[in-house]
């Protein structure tokens, strides 16, 4: 199973790296074409339209994973074809509803409240973009509840490729301006959909007459609580994005953004890859094999996270400002001081899902509800009250803090549904191998800025693997099963 679960996370990883490429190509050319305060505003932009998708979903994406196990399963009331027609239709009209909803209520908002007059236009333009993100968010989930880690790995590459160009294309030569951005945007997103959609339901049909209003109310049930949990989860994560705009304006809101979404790249490529992977195996362990094998896994798996965590944050303290100031220019550089803070809040956030794995397992999405809301009021509390007083450091450290009191309340209450014994020395060890990788990366100097961030990049990674080779076990026994992978694919493309 650990050996399935590498297998899948580094699929995902490899697909996340992949898109976070084409973001990583894209960062430099919008962070230059648009101004900071244009910048600022896209991001707001694109932060309240994550917010109205989390509504319109109504938690569904989760109960797509949770219910999986169950469809054509012996025990089960449902059939497969239940199953695909169910989540397709209902989170279309969900999304659909939402939609008009939002059109008409994003116009009777006054444009000053935003603090920008283009905010209105722009969110009735990306409007349309909740329902086609709504399923496309079903439909994906179902490929990952189907442990299809290689097909969604490719049609995510592909359609962010295919966005890219899209968008640069209209940008550059339709429509300049944040108007183009969004509108090549649109065209893109839905094009991928209806591709995606095609391919996964032409072998199950979708029809209305399959679609079963008893699995409905199950998966809403399972599932509207997590629409607070997900509102809750992007408050947490984009709220304070809301409070600098108010108190410092769409400038210092672009430099903390731009240094945020750094941050997110780097997590998304390693970090979230793993969550990815890792959430549709313990479900299905836990219905397949029971507690204990599920508690084995999670508890093995979390030890490679925090191996794996460790690295990325000491690692990008080291190399964020070189590497924000690469990609972005020299404008965003005083944003650079968040980026350790973010990075270490993102990574931690990322073990909640493991650690509250037996709240999902059994279904107590109120609890999680409740954790995620509160630490997401937390959050913006804490934005309020040290914004004034440290700017956009203030709001970074705010995130941090209600990260971590979102994990500790998640290993707390959640080892009270799946007891998970946290691996504490493991935790230590790593991050003494991360500090000694940090001293050694901060110590690199050439001279010339480019060269110094690839010798950096280089050191890190070369010292921190011995590291982890030399006192860690399970890692070496890891590469072990990565070597020998690879060593078989290399056989299989020379035969």
């Amino acid at each position: 199973m650990l050996r399935r679960l590498l297998v899948h996370a580094s699929t995902y990883s490899i697909g996340s790296l992949l898109v976070t490429l084409a973001g990583l190509i894209s960062f430099p050319i919008f962070t230059r074409i648009f101004s900071v305060a244009e910048y600022g505003v896209l991001n707001l932009v694109s932060s309240t339209l994550l917010i109205l998708i989390g509504v319109a979903k109504l938690g569904l994406q989760h109960s797509v994973i949770r219910f999986y196990a169950e469809a054509g399963a012996p025990s089960g009331n449902f059939t497969p074809s239940q199953y695909f027609s169910t989540v397709v239709l209902g989170m279309g009209a969900a999304g659909a509803l939402v939609m008009l909803c939002w059109a008409g209520i994003s116009q009777l908002i006054p444009a000053h409240l935003w603090g920008d007059e283009r905010i209105p236009h722009l969110l009735l333009l990306t409007a349309v973009l909740i329902p086609v993100r709504v399923l496309d968010s079903g439909m994906s989930n179902i490929l990952r509840a189907m442990e299809r880690s290689g097909w969604l790995t490719l049609y995510n590459v592909l359609r962010k490729y295919g966005g890219l160009g899209i968008i640069l294309a209209t940008v550059f030569y339709v429509l300049p301006g944040l108007d183009g951005f969004y509108a090549g945007t649109i065209l893109a997103e839905t094009l991928a959909v209806v591709v995606l959609g095609w391919l996964m339901l032409r072998r199950q049909p979708i029809s209305r007459r399959e679609f079963s209003p008893e699995l409905y109310r199950g998966m809403l049930v399972f599932g509207i609580p997590m629409v607070a949990y997900e509102l809750g989860a992007l408050l947490l994560n984009f709220g304070d994005r809301y409070v600098i705009q108010a108190m410092l304006g769409g400038t210092a809101l672009g430099h903390y953004s731009a240094s945020y979404n750094l941050a997110e790249y780097v997590q998304m490529i390693i970090v979230a890859s793993f969550g990815q992977a890792v959430v549709p195996m313990f479900t299905k362990l836990w219905e397949e094999k029971g507690e204990a094998a599920t508690r084995s896994f999670i508890e093995r798996a979390l030890h490679f996270y925090c191996m794996i965590g460790v690295a990325v944050v000491f690692g990008l303290a080291a190399v964020g400002e070189d590497v924000l100031v690469l990609l972005a220019s020299e404008k965003y550089r005083a944003g650079a001081v968040v980026i350790p803070w973010i990075i270490a809040a993102t990574v931690i956030d990322g073990g909640a899902t493991l650690l509250g794995a037996g709240l999902f397992i059994r279904k107590q999405t109120r609890i999680l509800m409740f954790i995620v809301v509160s630490c997401a009021v937390l959050n913006v509390v804490l934005n309020v009250v040290l914004i004034p007083h440290f700017g956009i450091l203030g709001a970074a450290i705010a995130t941090l803090a209600s990260y971590v009191v979102l994990t500790v309340a998640m290993l707390v209450i959640g080892r009270s549904r799946l007891r998970i014994a946290f691996p504490w020395r493991a935790l230590l060890k790593f991050l003494a191998l991360g500090l000694v990788m940090f001293v050694s990366v901060s110590s690199v100097d050439t001279g010339e800025p480019l060269l110094s961030l690839f010798v950096k990049v280089l050191t890190g990674v070369a010292v921190y693997s011995a590291l982890v080779l030399a006192f860690d076990q399970r890692g070496r026994d890891a590469t072990l099963v990565v070597v020998e992978r690879v060593g078989r694919l290399a056989r299989n493309v020379r035969s």
